[in-house]
This record gives C-alpha cells, structure tokens and sequence, in this order.
C-alpha cells in the first residue's frame, strides 16, 4: 500500500473535480483543443504528485523480501558433491601423465583352430546321421595324436533347413515361393594343440578323415604360460612409465614427485595367427604334409600414470 501526503491530497480531489466539471463543458461545446490542453495541465499535475510526493508505507517492521532460493538440503549436497568432485578432479590433474608399454617375444607353443562338418541331404535325419559319420571318423583320428580329451571340445551344433525359391502357378497367376528342399547340419568342434610337432600331423589326419565334408578355419598360434611372463612385464612397463616421466619433468629443470595414481590398459594377450595351408591329394593315396611356421607371439602390457611435479 501507497500514501499520499496531506500536503497534495486536497490538490488531486480540486483536480478531479475540475476534470469533471470542464469535461462536461467540454463535451456539451465539442471543443476539441480546450479538451486536450486541460487534460494535460491535469496529466503534468498528476504524474508530478506520483513521482515526487509519494511516499513508502512508514517503517511497520515488516520482514524484508529477498530472491534468495530457501533453504534445502539436497540443494546443500548437491553443492557439497560439486565442490568435492571439483576438488578431486584438480588432484588429479596435477602433475604429469605418462602411458608407457612393456612387450617381449616368446615362441609360440601352442595352436587352436576349430574343425565344421557339414552336411546337406533331403531329410533332417540323413543330414544328421551323415554329420554324424564324418565327426566321428574327425575325432577317432584326432584322439590317435592328442590324448587328453579335454582338448577336443564341442563348440556348436545347428540344423536348419535349405530353401529355394521355386515358381508355381494358381488361378490367380504365376508367383515365387520359398520352398524347403532339404535340411543341413553342421557340428564344430575347437581343437587344442599343445605339441606344435604334432600339429600338421593331426591337420592332415583330420582332414583325411573329414574328406569332404569337412571345413577347417584359421589357426591361432599361441603361448600356454602366459601368466609365467606377467611379473615382468608390468615391472617393465613401471620402469618404462617413470623413465619417461623423468625426461620430460628433468628437461624442464623440475622434478618428478610421487606416483599419484596408475592404471593397467591392456593386459597381456597372444596376438599371432595363421591359416592353414594344405595340399592333398587323396585320390592316389599320398599328400604333401602340412607344414607350419608359427614364429613368435608378441605379448605386451599398457599402462597410463600420474606423477606429483615438485619444483
């Protein structure tokens, strides 16, 4: 609420009673100019009272309005967690960060490869029996050379049916309809070689056995004792982190401070692998044997660190 001092509160009832008074004149003679001077002797005379003569409400102490937000503890958290996780990532970010890489060649000694057999036929049951024939003349040859039975394993088995598209003919016109003409099934099986002497050997035998139906995919050459290799490769590629860190922190004429904070990227793995090539020639009884040259497996460790910077 707004109040007007005594001082102009007479002034604006004459006012108002004027403005009733002439209006009327005005309006009975239509005199158009007399009507607008007046209204703005009257206009001038108001907004000088509103503007200058106007005063707030005396001092009720009332409770001052402020926009402040109230006050709410998730707000609070919210703001808490901000600022820690601000303060957390300048922690981090200090210093230095390096990646460094540790790799050492071991020969290969040991293979993997998977072993299809498949076969197409016009009823599911001859497909599967005919599979079945050829996976097992597969095993009984690969048993003569690997003796642990764990190391011929099962990986898939599917039967689904072969369809084509055949043209047929109604009262409506001609039209094409995919149509069953037979049932395939197929049997894999992974194979594990751990004697690389042995293992163009057991191709050959396997895909003597196999004959036809049998489908061999890419070799994978790898190391079976990888874990053996693991302690020094990280205690290398900690070495390697903290020589390279020194060499960019000493060419600044700083020095390396504490490890701060580091994280392994990629753990060693065997990275090598071939596909088998074969040359046979069943029909008069002999083949060249398969030969393989595995060479050596590449295994590495990644990691990334934070050093502190002391000046």
């Amino acid at each position: 609420m707004t109040y007007i001092s005594k001082k102009y509160s007479h002034t604006i009832i004459i006012n108002h009673k004027i403005y009733n008074f002439l209006g009327k004149k005005i309006f009975k003679s239509k005199s158009i100019i007399i009507y607008i001077l007046i209204f703005t002797i009257i206009s001038c005379s108001n907004q000088e009272i509103d503007s200058s003569n106007i005063s707030p409400e005396p001092n009720l102490d009332l409770p001052a309005i402020t926009s402040d937000i109230s006050y709410s503890p998730l707000s609070e958290s919210r703001s808490l967690s901000a600022q820690s996780f601000q303060s957390n990532s300048n922690n981090t970010s200090n210093g230095i960060w390096v990646e460094a890489r540790s790799s050492i060649k071991v020969p290969a000694d040991m293979a993997s490869f998977n072993i299809k057999i498949k076969s197409k036929k016009k009823t599911v049951t001859e497909a599967r029996e005919n599979t079945a024939i050829y996976m097992n003349k597969v095993i009984n040859a690969l048993q003569e050379k690997i003796k642990n039975p764990d190391d011929i394993q099962t990986s898939s088995f599917n039967i689904y049916p072969e369809t084509r598209w055949i043209e047929k003919k109604d009262e409506f016109g001609t039209y094409s309809e995919s149509t069953i003409i037979g049932y395939s099934v197929e049997n894999s099986i992974d194979v594990f070689v751990k004697n690389l002497d042995i293992l163009g050997p057991v191709i050959d035998e396997a895909t003597i056995a196999g004959e036809d139906q049998i489908e061999i995919n890419s070799i994978n050459f790898s190391v079976s004792n990888v874990s053996s290799f693991e302690k020094k490769l990280r205690e290398n590629a900690a070495i390697n982190a903290k020589s390279k860190a020194e060499t960019y922190v000493e060419s600044l004429g700083l020095e390396l401070g504490n490890l701060v904070y580091l994280t392994e990227i990629s753990s060693p793995v065997s990275t090598a692998s071939y596909a088998p090539r074969m040359e046979m020639a069943i029909a008069s009884d002999q083949y060249t044997p398969s030969s393989f040259s595995p060479g050596d497996i590449e295994l590495s460790i990644s990691i990334q660190a934070n050093f502190e910077i002391s000046r």
